[in-house]
């Protein structure tokens, strides 16, 4: 019956959109949508920093984004991480523009699922085309503009933020995709995502600019307090199952609403990315905390 539902999706997943904005200071915005992204509820978003590219969108999307950059002058293709919906795009762009790719820690790429994508991500992402991946540098530094690299592992091993600092502009993939703890997928460490939180939080960026269409003037007093609530209730969390809690049971306790969302979220994307996922990966990494 999933396999059916899903089915039926990834057609509608085909239809996608995509709207250029010129944000300012030299950044463009490319955001796609799909009806399978307004089902979510969001956007996936890439930009343009001059000649440098963050992220690339997913590759259902490939001929729109392929016309949306036609006329652009591309350098180098910067990855917030190596997810299917952030670099679905990047092999085609590094051919036509004959640049670089940069991931952090490449020896990764087959890992978190990209090995062999789960159905659902197949459908509603495309598979992404193969890509030789260099190892991004502190600092990545185009014809007209840079980025500085700041490590933000959590959500993935390959995670970084890319500051632009005559803006004060942060880019950070997925390090901030909702406020407060929310649901992860199966390999996220829910500490490592606080460190990042953190570590980005002290940039003092002026503005932020997400993954999934989030745009935030002055985000430091967002960043620090969502890294507050992942650590309360990542130590709730170890708490109640110490005290012999079943996992489900502190799923209730530490999010009392929006059920029937995290059940949705957790039957289309095969189990992977649920609350229960938090705190699990809350206990199992809260050993190695200790």
């Amino acid at each position: 019956m999933l396999k059916g539902f899903l089915s039926r999706l990834n057609a509608a997943s085909q239809q996608a959109s995509i709207k250029v904005e010129d944000l300012g200071d030299g950044i463009m915005a490319y955001r796609l949508h799909s009806r399978w992204t307004r089902i979510l509820g969001f956007e996936v978003s890439f930009y343009r920093v001059g000649d440098l590219l963050v992220d690339t969108g997913f590759a259902s999307a490939r001929p729109l984004v392929l016309q949306a950059l036609e006329n652009s002058a591309i350098s180098a293709i910067c990855c917030t991480h190596h997810h299917e919906d952030h670099t679905g795009n990047a092999g085609a762009l590094a051919e036509r523009y004959g640049c670089p790719v940069f991931v952090y820690r490449p020896e990764h790429l087959d890992s978190e699922g990209l090995a062999r994508l789960l159905s659902y991500r197949r459908l509603f992402w495309g598979k992404p085309g193969k890509f030789g991946a260099q190892a991004m540098g502190s600092r990545i530094v185009g014809r007209d503009s840079e980025l500085e690299v700041i490590p933000a592992p959590g959500h993935s091993q390959t995670h970084v933020a890319l500051f632009e600092s005559v803006s004060r502009t942060v880019f950070v993939g997925d390090l901030y995709v909702a406020p407060g703890a929310s649901a992860v997928m199966t390999h996220e460490n829910p500490y490592l995502l606080a460190d990042s939180l953190r570590r980005v939080a002290a940039l003092e960026p002026r503005r932020m600019l997400t993954g999934h269409g989030i745009d935030v003037r002055n985000p430091v007093d967002r960043l620090l307090a969502k890294a507050r609530s992942i650590e309360r209730a990542a130590a709730r969390s170890c708490r109640l199952i110490d005290e012999g809690e079943r996992p489900r049971t502190v799923v209730r306790k530490i999010f009392p609403k929006g059920r029937q969302k995290d059940w949705m979220l957790k039957v289309l994307t095969q189990g992977e990315f649920s609350r229960l996922n938090f705190v699990r990966a809350a206990v199992k990494h809260g050993k190695d905390e200790n």
